[in-house]
């Protein structure tokens, strides 16, 4: 099985993201006859894989990819381990929820990293499989932990010094997360203090969250610390020179959904951890400290919960959640499943008609409308834009503005049912094309009493019309072209309402 994770981006590729969840399981899947290939969305160039899988590509080009995947009978799933999709009362995420929406109508699945994100993916469609599968771990054997437990504890005890370690994204542009939530639970790290260790504090986090306010924030905290900006050197380092890994967690829904990546990471280097908030880490409960002075008195007493004679278990933990191989045989499996549950096998590319029509909202872009046309898609034009372009198909207000017109490029019109084709009247030249017209008298769904409203320069009244006219346009599209599916590029920042009649429905091939 040949698996395609679409990304963002080139740069994508050096992020944690595609690192651990998908560069740590690629040698397992190969070695079981099985490839995994990371894509930046800008480098597609034709249908050449069983499964695609999107991982925040959150733009037109990657609907455009899932709905060509789908028209060639490929499997096609969206893998969600960030939730920006549950506040559904924020509207600064109403673009991401409008474009996962679109997404799944073409879905056969999703892949989540927790059982919270599964959740939350079922929220928006409920009847496609999701399946979780964690964040593996990078380098792990027993024996070399055993090592660095015994050299971590032995260098403890000799010189009362105890190293903490912070390590992490310190910024979101949305939530208040990383160096703000060190800052709110630094009493559980006064706790460590007084107790018969030197303790110190190390803290390793990205550039871009060491600002004024930043740095100034952790001025609050009751340890002495550095800083260091964040590198995968620099974060095994730091793994090394520590003894406790503090992880503290906010109970705001994007933390909450986070998978245990990071305890993990701190217990393969053989590192207690400190976790204080929402439980996130519960899977490693008998291996994790909620409470700093506990922690201390263990440490003092030589007999913390991660050491020598505690390794057996905590290795079957680690096996049962981030074992690399097991988490890529349970992926395998599942899309197994899913291609024996759908009995798709192969399907041919269809060269009688496009793979799919790509609409254009208020604020698509060119960008968009180039990249569905390199694909051979149809591009479609609606009233709420005025992007000035070779559209192959367009909508606009008739004259009264009670409705609209549609206007179809001529070389397409064979794509019309004959008994609308012969319907049609010539409409002349916009820009490049020549293009035919159907009218509310010959469509009666044209009809849409939204013009006005379209037509005011209040964004209230925008936003009011955006539901109806876009689902006059997404109807209309179904009736008069039945067999092209349609998905739509929107950028607007706007809180768009999505069209009522869009809603995930389980698909089969087209």
């Amino acid at each position: 099985m040949k698996v395609c994770v679409v990304v963002p981006n080139e740069d994508y590729l050096k992020q944690a993201g595609a690192r651990i969840r998908y560069r740590r399981i690629t040698a397992f899947l190969e070695a079981t006859g099985h490839r995994l290939t990371l894509l930046p969305v800008g480098e597609f160039k034709t249908i050449d894989h069983d499964v695609y899988l999107f991982s925040k590509c959150f733009d037109a080009s990657a609907l455009v990819i899932a709905q060509m995947a789908a028209s060639n009978g490929r499997m096609v799933g969206v893998d969600l381990f960030d939730d920006y999709f549950s506040q559904k009362d924020d509207s600064r995420f109403q673009r991401l929820r409008g474009w996962l929406t679109f997404a799944l109508a073409n879905a056969d699945f999703v892949l989540c990293s927790t059982p919270v994100m599964r959740r939350v993916a079922e929220q928006y469609a409920p009847t496609v499989p999701a399946f979780v599968m964690n964040d593996p771990y990078e380098r792990y054997d027993i024996r070399s932990l055993r090592q660095q437990v015994t050299r971590k504890h032995a260098t403890l005890w000799a010189k009362g010094v105890l190293n903490v370690a912070w390590y992490g994204m310190g910024d979101n542009p949305y939530f208040p997360v990383g160096l703000s939530d060190l800052v709110a639970f630094s009493g559980d790290l006064d706790a460590l203090q007084g107790r018969g260790f030197d303790v110190r504090l190390r803290v390793l986090t990205n550039a871009r969250a060491m600002t004024g306010d930043g740095l100034a924030a952790l001025s609050a905290l009751p340890l002495p610390y550095d800083i260091r900006e964040w590198s995968e050197a620099e974060e095994s380092r730091l793994l090394a020179w520590s003894h406790v890994v503090f992880l503290p967690v906010s109970a705001q829904n994007f933390s909450i959904a986070k998978s245990l990546n990071r305890a993990i990471t701190a217990l393969c280097a053989g590192n207690q951890v400190l976790s204080a908030g929402f439980p996130l880490y519960k899977p490693f409960d008998d291996f994790i400290y909620r409470d700093g002075t506990l922690l201390v008195d263990d440490l003092y007493a030589e007999r913390p919960r991660v050491r020598a004679e505690t390794l057996r278990p905590l290795d079957k933990v680690l096996q049962a959640h981030a074992d690399p191989a097991g988490e890529a045989r349970g992926l395998i499996g599942f899309l197994e499943g899913i291609a024996r549950s759908k009995a798709r096998g192969d399907a041919a590319p269809t060269t009688a008609r496009p793979w799919g029509a790509l609409v254009h909202g208020a604020e698509s872009s060119g960008t968009a409308h180039k990249f569905a046309k390199r694909l051979h898609g149809l591009s479609v034009g609606s009233p709420l834009n005025d992007l000035k372009l070779n559209f192959d198909i367009r909508f606009i207000w008739n004259e009264r503005r009670t409705g609209l017109d549609l206007l179809v490029w001529e070389n397409i019109c064979g794509l019309l049912a004959p008994s609308l084709a012969e319907k049609t009247v010539p409409a002349g030249k916009i820009i490049d094309f020549e293009y035919r017209k159907l009218d509310q008298e010959i469509l009666p769904t044209l009809a849409c009493q939204a013009g006005y409203l379209a037509g005011c320069e209040s964004p209230a009244a925008k936003l009011a019309a955006y539901p109806h006219v876009m689902s006059t346009v997404l109807r209309v599209m179904k009736e008069v072209f039945p067999n092209i599916p349609c998905t739509l590029s929107e950028n607007w920042r706007m809180p768009w309402p999505i069209p009522s009649d869009h809603t995930h429905q389980p698909r089969g091939d087209f």
